[in-house]
C-alpha cells in the first residue's frame, strides 16, 4: 500500500505541500478565499472577538477540522482536509443572502494535490477499491488492506505509522468499523465463506510480545471476538455507539421469511452479545450520539423519506427480549422523530446516488451527498472517473423547537464540489478530528 502525505498548513482551509513515496515535491494548492471574514458564532464556529481574545490566554485545544474520504482517484482514495469556518460569514444582515449565493454558485473543484491520497495494492495488475477499508479512531485515519500493512496517520502530530495487516478472514471495503475508546471494531462480510459469512475484530495498540531482553514489545495488533448471530448474513442496516462507551447496536437489514428482523448489541467489555427485539434503529447506516438532545441522530437516507433527519432515544444495553418468530416486520422505536425539512435539494437535471452523516458535537452535524446528472438519451453512458458527479458537503445545527419537534437550524451553509467517482459501492464520508 502507498502512502502520499501532504504538509500541513493550519493558516490554510486546506493542506498544502506534500512528498510522494519517492520524496519529490509536489506544488501547493491555492487556499479557496472569500471576501468575506470567516464567520464566529454560538453554533460551534467560534465566538465573539472579545472571547476569542480570553480564550486565547488559556490553553485551548487543538481546532478540529473535516477530512473528507472520497473515492476520486483511480489508483485509490483521497482525503481532503477541509476549514469549516469558511463555510460561515461575518455578517448577520447578509448571511441568508451570501448562503443562498454560496450554494446555488457553480460546483468548484477540490483544490490540488489533497491532504492524503491512498494507493489500493495491485490484485492480478488490477486494483480492486474494495481491497481497502478507511475508518478513524481518534486523531488517527487508519487504512486496512488484504495482505499488506496497514498504514496509520495521525492528523494531530503527523506521525505516520504501519500495522499489522487485516486478518485473512477480513475482507477489507465489506461491513462496518466503530472507534470505541482505543480500539475499532471491524465487521465484515466474507463472501467467499458460506459457511461462516461474518467476522468481527478490534484492533487497537496492545503488548504483541516479548524482545530477546524479555521485555514487553507494544504495537497495533487484531483480537478475534465472538460473530455475530446468523441473521447479520444479509448486512447491517444500522448502527450507533451507546453512550455508555462500550455498546455498540446494531440492526439487521430485511430478511427472508422465517428469519427475525431486529436490533443486536455488542458489549465490548463484556465480548457479549444481546438480543433487544424485532425492530430497527430509523435511520440507515450510521448514528450519532448527541448529549443536547440526548438522543441518536442519524440520517434517512433511501425511500419517501429520504433526506430527513431523525432521531430516537438511547435504548437500554442491559434489556433482554424474547426472540421473535414468524415473518420479519419493520418498526421503529415509537418516540423517533424526524425533520420537517429535506437536506437533500432537488433540482431536475440530477438524482441523488449518495449520502452520510458525520457528528461534529454540541449538535452540529456535517452531510456529505453525492449526486449524478440524469443521463440525456444522446449522452455516452457513465465511465469511471466521470467528472460529472457534484458533491455537497452541508454543515448544519438541530434543535427540539417549543412542540419538542426536531428542527434543523437556520445558521447552515452548502458547499459544492465537482468530483470523479470510480465505483459505485463507496460511499463518501468524513472524519471530525
Amino acid at each position: 500500500m502507498n502512502l502520499q502525505r501532504i504538509d500541513r498548513d493550519d493558516s490554510s482551509s486546506y493542506s498544502s505541500g506534500s512528498t510522494d513515496s519517492g520524496g519529490a515535491s509536489v506544488d501547493r494548492p491555492a487556499r479557496m478565499s472569500s471576501n468575506k471574514r470567516p464567520r464566529f458564532d454560538d453554533d460551534g464556529a467560534g465566538g465573539s472577538s472579545g472571547d476569542r481574545q480570553q480564550s486565547s490566554s488559556r490553553c485551548c485545544p487543538k481546532k478540529k477540522h473535516l477530512y473528507l474520504v472520497l473515492d476520486d482517484w483511480d489508483k485509490g482514495y483521497s482525503v481532503h482536509k477541509m476549514d469549516v469556518d469558511s463555510f460561515f460569514f461575518d455578517d448577520d444582515d447578509d448571511h441568508d443572502q451570501a448562503v443562498a449565493a454560496a450554494d446555488d454558485a457553480a460546483p468548484r473543484r477540490l483544490p490540488e494535490p489533497p491532504f492524503l491520497r491512498l494507493e489500493i495494492p495491485d490484485v492480478g495488475h488490477l486494483r480492486i477499491h474494495t481491497s481497502m477499508s478507511v475508518a478513524a479512531l481518534g486523531t488517527k485515519i487508519i487504512a486496512l488492506a488484504h495482505e499488506h500493512c496497514s498504514i496509520v496517520y495521525d492528523t494531530e502530530t503527523g506521525v505516520l505509522g504501519v500495522g499489522p495487516h487485516a486478518p485473512l478472514q477480513m475482507e477489507c471495503g465489506c461491513g462496518i468499523s466503530v472507534p470505541v475508546g482505543g480500539a475499532l471494531y471491524a465487521l465484515t462480510y466474507r463472501n467467499f465463506d458460506p459457511e461462516h459469512p461474518i467476522d468481527l475484530a478490534a484492533l487497537s495498540w496492545a503488548r504483541t510480545g516479548t524482545n530477546a531482553m524479555d521485555r514487553p514489545i507494544e504495537g497495533w495488533a487484531w483480537k478475534a471476538l465472538p460473530p455475530p448471530p446468523p441473521t447479520f448474513r444479509n448486512g447491517v442496516r444500522s448502527y450507533a455507539l451507546h453512550p455508555d462507551g462500550c455498546t455498540i447496536f446494531m440492526s439487521t437489514i430485511y430478511t427472508p421469511p422465517g428469519k427475525t428482523l431486529g436490533t443486536y448489541s455488542f458489549n465490548t467489555k463484556e465480548s457479549a452479545w444481546r438480543w433487544h427485539g424485532g425492530w430497527a434503529l430509523p435511520f440507515d447506516g450510521q448514528g450519532h450520539y448527541d448529549a443536547e438532545l440526548d438522543a441518536w441522530v442519524g440520517l434517512v437516507n433511501y425511500g419517501d423519506g429520504g433526506g430527513h433527519i431523525c432521531c430516537c432515544q438511547v435504548v437500554s444495553p442491559t434489556i433482554d427480549h424474547q426472540q421473535q418468530t414468524g415473518a420479519p416486520t419493520v418498526s421503529f422505536p415509537a418516540d423517533f422523530k424526524t425533520t420537517e425539512e429535506k437536506m437533500f435539494r432537488k433540482f431536475p437535471e440530477e438524482r441523488h446516488f449518495k449520502a452520510s452523516l458525520t457528528s461534529m458535537g454540541t449538535s452540529r452535524f456535517c452531510l456529505v451527498e453525492l449526486v449524478k446528472p440524469k443521463k440525456r438519451r444522446d449522452e455516452r453512458p457513465f465511465r469511471p472517473g466521470d467528472r460529472r458527479f457534484v458533491l455537497r458537503v452541508t454543515i448544519f445545527g438541530l434543535k427540539y423547537n417549543h412542540k419538542g419537534e426536531l428542527q434543523i437550524t437556520r445558521r447552515r451553509s452548502t458547499r459544492s464540489f465537482s468530483v470523479s467517482n470510480y465505483t459505485d459501492h463507496f460511499l463518501p464520508f468524513t472524519f471530525w478530528m
